[in-house]
C-alpha cells in the first residue's frame, strides 16, 4: 500500500486538521481564562479512573482495520522518567484504607517497554496497542504526544516527582496583599507579590506549566485553603475559585502563564498562624489529577504554600502557633522543629521585593521547639507565658504523633533578628524516614 494511500496516514492528517480547527474555533487566543466560584469544604471533582480512547479507522476492510489505543491517564513524573500508572498504594506496599496496610499512599510508577525511542510527534500517532499493559507504557511521558501539567515546588523544578527536601514553599503560588482580584492586574508587580494580609482582601495566581509535546486546552486551576497543617486531605479543604486557562506545549511561546484567581481570598489567623495555600493543575482527559490528590511530593500537579511571615512584635504577642498534623493513615509519624539559615528559602525574595537579595539570618538568642500532640479542638498552652517552657517539659525538638486528629504547639523564643535579618523554622512532619508535609514559621527583623 503506497503512503498517500495507507488508511492510518489518511486518518491521522484527518484528526491533525479537526485538532487545529477545534482549536482555533473555540480558543482563539493563548492564556484565555474562566472563572469559577469558591465555596467551602468542596469535594474533589475528578476521577482518577484510568482513561483509554480506541479508535478504529473507518471505510477499509476487516483484515486492514486496525486498533489504536491511546492511554493518557499519567500522574506524577518518576525520577527514571518513566510514566506512571496512576494506583494508589499504601506507605508499606499494600493499599491504603479499609482492608490494607497503613501508611501514607504512595503512587506507583509504571515501566515502559522502549518501543518509541526518538519520541511521537505528530497528532495521532500510536502511542499504545491493546496488547500491552495497562502499567507499560510506548516511553516516557516527555516523549509521548501529550501534555505534562505541573507546578514547580522551587526554581529549577522540571517536575520530577518524588521531592526529596523542602516541597512547601512553592515560589509558583503569589500572591497580591490587599487587593481584591476585581481591581488586581493580570499579572502581580515585578511577578514577586508579597505576602498575604490578615483579614483584608489577597488576590493569588498560579505559574502553571506544560512541558509536554502536546498543546492543552481547557487547563483547570483550582486554588485553595487550609488551617495551618501538615498534611492535607479532601475534608478540610477549602476552595477559593479556580480558573481555566490554554497551554501551549514545550518550548513554544504560552507553555507557562501565570493563572489570577477570580474569587477573593480574605486571609486570617487560625491557631496563631496564617492559613496554608493549595493549587492543582489538571486536565480531566489529557492530564487527569491521579492520586495521591493533595500530595505536593508525590504529585507535579500539585503545589503548597504553608508559610507564615510576622514582625517580632507580632511574634512576640502570638507566642503560640497551632499546627495540625494531618491525616496518618494508621501509622505513626514524628514531627520535628528546627531553625533553619535563611539562604535555604529563595522564597525570602518576596521580604526584600528583590530578586538578588534576601534578609540575612538572625542570631538565636532564645529557643524553639513543639509541644507534644493534643486532640483538635482542645487548646495549647500559653507557652509566652512560660519562662522556661523546655525546661518544664512543655517542649522539645521533636514529639511522637499516634492517631488521627492531632496538633501541635510551635513556639520560639528568639529576639528581634534585626534589621535586614530574619529567622527562619520549618516543622516538619515524617513516617518511617520520609517527609510528608512542613510548615515554615518566618520572623521578620524590625
Amino acid at each position: 500500500m503506497s503512503h498517500e494511500r495507507n488508511p492510518l496516514v489518511r486518518w491521522g492528517r484527518k484528526i491533525e486538521s479537526l485538532t487545529r480547527r477545534d482549536s482555533h474555533d473555540e480558543h482563539d487566543h493563548e492564556g484565555e481564562h474562566e472563572h469559577g466560584q469558591g465555596h467551602h469544604h468542596e469535594e474533589p471533582r475528578h476521577h482518577h479512573e484510568q482513561h483509554k480512547t480506541t479508535v478504529c479507522v473507518p471505510k477499509v476492510t476487516e483484515e486492514q482495520q486496525t486498533q489504536i489505543v491511546v492511554n493518557v491517564n499519567i500522574g506524577p513524573i518518576s525520577s527514571s522518567g518513566c510514566c506512571p500508572t496512576g494506583s494508589n498504594t499504601g506507605g508499606v506496599g499494600g493499599t491504603s484504607g479499609p482492608g490494607g496496610a497503613p501508611g501514607r499512599p504512595v503512587h506507583t510508577t509504571g515501566s515502559t517497554d522502549g518501543s518509541i525511542v526518538n519520541g511521537v510527534g505528530t497528532v495521532g500517532a500510536i502511542t499504545a496497542i491493546p496488547t500491552r499493559p495497562p502499567n507499560v507504557w510506548p516511553g516516557p511521558r516527555s516523549q509521548l504526544y501529550l501534555p505534562v501539567l505541573f507546578i514547580r515546588h522551587i526554581a529549577g523544578d522540571t517536575g520530577a516527582r518524588p521531592i526529596q527536601g523542602t516541597f512547601w514553599e512553592s515560589p509558583d503560588i503569589i500572591v497580591l496583599p490587599g487587593v481584591p482580584p476585581a481591581l488586581a492586574p493580570d499579572k502581580p508587580p515585578e511577578k514577586l507579590g508579597g505576602y498575604a494580609k490578615a483579614g483584608a482582601d489577597n488576590t493569588v495566581y498560579a505559574h502553571v506549566w506544560n512541558l509536554g509535546q502536546a498543546v492543552c486546552w481547557r487547563v483547570l486551576v483550582e486554588f485553595y485553603w487550609f488551617n495551618p497543617t501538615l498534611g492535607f486531605e479532601s475534608k478540610d479543604a477549602n476552595l477559593i475559585g479556580h480558573a481555566h486557562v490554554n497551554l501551549s506545549g514545550r518550548g513554544s511561546r504560552g507553555c507557562h502563564t501565570l493563572v489570577k484567581c477570580p474569587i477573593s481570598w480574605r486571609a486570617t489567623y487560625e491557631n496563631g498562624g496564617h492559613e496554608c495555600l493549595v493549587v492543582r493543575v489538571s486536565h480531566p482527559v489529557k492530564d487527569p489529577l491521579a492520586n495521591p490528590a493533595w500530595d505536593a511530593r508525590q504529585n507535579r500537579k500539585v503545589a503548597q504554600r504553608n508559610i507564615h511571615v510576622m514582625t517580632a512584635a507580632e511574634a512576640a504577642a502570638n507566642p503560640t502557633i497551632g499546627v495540625n498534623v494531618g491525616p496518618l493513615f494508621g501509622a505513626p509519624a514524628t514531627v520535628n522543629v528546627a531553625r533553619a539559615d535563611t539562604v535555604t528559602m529563595p522564597w525570602l525574595h518576596l521580604v526584600t521585593m528583590s530578586r538578588t537579595n534576601i534578609p540575612g539570618t538572625g542570631a538565636a538568642t532564645g529557643d524553639v521547639g513543639i509541644t507534644g500532640a493534643v486532640d483538635r479542638g482542645t487548646g495549647l498552652p500559653d507557652l509566652g507565658k512560660v519562662n522556661n517552657p523546655r525546661g518544664v517539659g512543655l517542649i522539645a525538638d521533636n514529639t511522637q504523633v499516634n492517631g488521627e486528629g492531632k496538633q501541635v504547639g510551635f513556639v520560639a523564643t528568639d529576639g528581634d533578628p534585626g534589621a535586614g535579618k530574619a529567622h527562619v523554622y520549618r516543622v516538619s512532619g515524617a513516617q518511617g524516614g520520609q517527609t510528608f508535609g512542613g510548615y515554615t514559621v518566618v520572623v521578620i527583623g524590625g
